[in-house]
């Protein structure tokens, strides 16, 4: 093999094939492998396993060509361990005389079992061990065959932010194969997908997500909604000439008593929400991916699909993203992933800063989780109850009292530092002091507690810090005032601000609940993609975190973009689906990266 001419290229490809005539396991493969993360996916017998043994010189290719990089390491599928080395010995052989070797078999969980040798580690602590040994290497390119397969899924994010660190630290690059589209999104930045020895496609993974060339495109990455122009219209009552993919998160299933789709069934799958609807004139039946509704859907139930608003800027990317705005100048980004939930690894939907800065966040699993500065965690504990749903506002008050919005029990908790619940206030309904789905939460310089909701009351209320009723604001709609999800907010000398996360804006209040303006102005528009969090920082100006666009913006009191810093990836310095943030005393932005399952903190 000789190396490649093309600087970035790591290897390249030339209608190369492997196997028999009759049956090639890879048929005429013309790629160019980049520097970076690439993802190799498909199903079993797709040819993953074939082309990674081709790109490592472990077998050689019945036609075509390879151009290759000269220094690689490889982890094969049954990772390649050495029968009568011990587990430290095989960091040594890669690496003698590293000062490292311990520090890595800690991360990987392997210190305990230095002295022993592979056929007495399980198939988890095996795989554990081989990625270790390839980090251990000074190789540019690391190419590993389904990587930590056998690794419990509460732990391997831990393990796969050790492998992202790896690569920011020495600029290695990666390519992997996995079958797991939720791999491919978190960890690569393109990707390979094979079907029967053929590339489907090759190329970034973020236009493979949103802008797929047909359904089985779309399926390589997850769940998917394929419509053709008719179907469009048929089923979204929309008028789409051409076919085009919607992802679970882009459509949202609501009760509707004078449509014409029935349900048939409904599964809740997590993140991700399943129906098959009847389209009762026709008969037509079809199965959809969603985002997951408020109450649980039911058999006989009305409904109508709804393209959600993050759909439409991404019809229209020159109204949506402003890229002549200058980037927030970040000294330093680090993160981290929350702990396992038994098999699960929930993920962080909120944050919040209590005393000495101490980090508190909310998850996916149900769970309140309070980390000092440092990100060390310290406390965590369980919500009273989670079988409705997950909690998604959170505060904590200057005597150390943990406020929770219960989003799904229509109250609000107070808790200890400890995570005993000390009172409850709040119940279903849309009166005072009653809430239909309560999501974000911040207070004044009294303490004084402003509460946002949704579900068709969308609104704020205002409380005292112990949950007397004062005063709500706001209402459903489109209107001066009014809210389409105000997803969080955040109070700062006498303005509440509420990011209004479907209507794309944010609005100022006064704190008495006058409604002053929205924030910004013709001649300096916002233009924000499903804003979820917003956050006053102590050098005067807001912060605001965007859902739809995976980014962080930064604003002037009267709406004045300031900078950007991020977009949508799995990235060090990118976001997927980040839902909120909160920043310390220091200026240190600590960030719900809920998609990528981890927190992120900025200093600026």
């Amino acid at each position: 093999m000789r190396a490649c001419a093309v600087n970035d290229v790591l290897w390249k490809l030339h209608a190369v094939s492997l196997g028999e005539n009759a049956a090639p396991r890879l048929r005429a493969a013309d790629l160019e492998i980049r520097e970076g993360v690439t993802a190799v996916i498909g199903h079993s017998g797709a040819g993953k396993t074939s082309l990674l043994n081709l790109l490592v010189g472990f077998e050689k290719p019945a036609a075509g060509s390879i151009a290759a990089p000269h220094s690689l390491f490889w982890v094969p599928q049954n990772g390649g361990l050495w029968p009568q080395q011990t587990v430290r010995e095989h960091l040594e052989i890669v690496s003698p005389r590293s000062e490292h070797i311990f520090a890595m078999l800690a991360t990987f969980d392997l210190a305990e079992k230095a002295d022993t040798r592979p056929n007495q580690l399980s198939e988890g602590e095996q795989s554990r061990l081989a990625v270790a040994r390839a980090l251990m290497t000074n190789a540019t390119a690391l190419v590993m065959d389904e990587p930590l397969v056998h690794v419990d899924p509460a732990r391997a994010g831990k393990y796969w932010a050790a492998i992202r660190s790896h690569l920011a630290k020495t600029g290695a690059s990666l390519v992997f194969s996995t079958h797991s589209p939720e791999a491919v999104l978190g960890e690569a930045g393109r990707v390979i997908c094979l079907r029967e020895g053929h590339v489907l496609y090759a190329g970034a993974v973020d236009e493979l997500y949103r802008n797929p060339a047909s359904s089985e495109l779309a399926e390589c990455l997850g769940p998917a909604n394929w419509f053709t122009g008719s179907e469009s219209k048929l089923w979204l009552d929309a008028n789409h000439d051409t076919p085009r993919c919607l992802r679970p998160e882009q459509i949202a299933v609501a009760v509707a008593e004078k449509s014409a789709l029935v349900v048939e069934s409904s599964q809740f799958r997590g993140s991700v929400a399943e129906v098959e609807l009847r389209h009762e004139p026709s008969g037509g039946k079809r199965r959809f991916f969603h985002r997951p509704p408020a109450n649980r859907l039911r058999t006989g139930m009305r409904v109508t699909l709804k393209m959600l608003a993050l759909f439409l800027c991404m019809l229209l990317p020159a109204g949506c993203n402003r890229s002549h705005d200058p980037e927030i100048s970040v000294r330093s980004v680090r993160s981290w992933i929350l702990p396992g939930d038994g098999p699960l690894l929930p993920t962080p939907r909120t944050v919040a800063i209590g005393k000495n800065d101490e980090i508190a966040t909310l998850d996916t699993g149900g769970r309140v989780i309070v980390y000092d500065a440092t990100g060390t965690l310290l406390r965590q504990w369980k919500m009273p109850e989670i079988t409705v749903g997950k909690p998604e506002g959170i505060c904590v008050l200057n005597d150390g009292r943990v406020v929770v919005c219960d989003t799904h029990y229509h109250r609000v908790i107070h808790f200890d530092p400890q995570g005993r619940v000390l009172s409850m206030f709040g119940q279903k309904g849309s009166g005072p002091g009653e809430f239909i789905y309560p999501v974000g939460i911040t207070k004044d310089d009294r303490e004084n507690l402003y509460i946002c909701e949704y579900g068709g009351n969308d609104r704020v209320q205002k409380f005292t810090r112990d949950g007397k009723f004062l005063c709500a604001f706001g209402g459903f709609g489109t209107g001066p005032g009014q809210f389409q999800r105000p997803s969080g907010l955040c109070w700062n000398d006498g303005k509440v601000f509420v990011a209004d996360a479907i209507n794309n804006r944010v609005l100022v209040f006064s704190d008495d609940g006058k409604f002053e303006r929205v924030l910004g102005d013709p001649a300096h528009p916002l233009a924000l993609q499903f804003p979820y969090g917003i956050a006053h920082g102590g050098d005067g100006f807001l912060y605001i975190i965007e859902y739809g666009a995976g980014r962080l913006t930064r604003v002037t009191p009267d709406g004045r973009v300031l900078g950007r810093f991020g977009s949508t990836g799995a990235g060090e310095r990118q976001f997927a689906t980040p839902w909120g943030l909160a920043i310390d005393s220091k200026m240190r932005i600590r960030i719900a990266d809920t998609k990528n399952r981890r927190i992120v903190s900025l200093e600026l």
